[in-house]
């Protein structure tokens, strides 16, 4: 077995580090967590980036970040054996191939495309509620009212799951956990985040995603976590609370 190194951001925020180390996890890959801290993040949202990305990535910065483990300035990027692959669906691509007994996609061609569709969409979609409800698994702010972007990007996130969930016949959006919930996780702590009630239908399925194994190793491993001040001023400004979720 090759050796796998996941270069990622701080696990308490950095939702497109999740999603691959939920499924590494899941899949018992044997892997190794260097988690980055960076100065200079900027949070997606923030007014003066109108990127769309996470963080705008200056020619002066890429060599640093490099340096750190990144392919093209931003995280994650996943080293096999000295080989890099960045972008996070990438890396649950290939967990599904190097892990084929997880079925971390569905056995069914039909279902398998209807997979990779959401969880394309997931990537690539969604800006309005990315950028308004930044990622933050410890994090609490009451009541938030979401602007009418992000409410109609709410809307069909919790058409998706009902989809997935009345073709598949759940448990899980495509019967058990795959990387499709993986990619729609951090979706699910935003939702807890920021108080957005989820549809009484998808309640038993926020439920058992949350139960899931790789999950709870997840909230567990964030609790220890680098700190990120951008996002936790963030939830501050929004009258939130950063530290709302930590054990007593």
């Amino acid at each position: 077995m090759p050796r796998l190194k996941l270069n990622c951001l701080s696990l308490r925020y950095s939702s497109w580090s999740m999603r691959p180390w939920l499924v590494l996890t899941h899949a018992g890959a044997a892997f190794e967590t260097v988690t980055v801290e960076l100065e200079d993040v900027r949070r997606q949202g923030d007014p003066a980036d109108t990127s769309g990305n996470l963080v705008t990535i200056e020619d002066s910065q890429l060599k640093e970040r490099r340096a750190l483990g990144s392919v093209h300035g931003l995280f994650p990027t996943l080293w096999i054996d000295g080989t890099p692959i960045h972008e996070s669906l990438a890396i649950c691509e290939y967990a599904a191939e190097v892990f084929p007994d997880t079925r971390l996609w569905p056995d069914d061609a039909t279902a398998r495309a209807q997979a990779r569709a959401v969880s394309c969409e997931m990537a690539t979609g969604f800006l309005a509620m990315r950028g308004e409800l930044s990622c933050h698994l410890i994090g609490r702010v009451p009541d938030h009212a979401p602007s009418d972007a992000t409410q109609k990007d709410i809307s069909r996130i919790f058409e998706i799951w009902s989809e997935c969930l009345d073709r598949s016949g759940g448990p899980l959006l495509f019967g058990e956990f795959g990387i499709a919930d993986a990619m729609y996780f951090p979706v699910l702590t935003r939702f807890r985040t920021y108080g957005i009630p989820v549809p009484a239908p998808l309640l038993e399925y926020a439920r058992l995603l949350e139960a899931c194994p790789a999950v709870t190793k997840l909230m567990e491993k964030s609790l220890t976590e680098p700190r990120e001040p951008v996002y936790d001023d963030y939830l501050r400004e929004l009258g939130g609370d950063p530290d709302a979720a930590l054990p007593a």
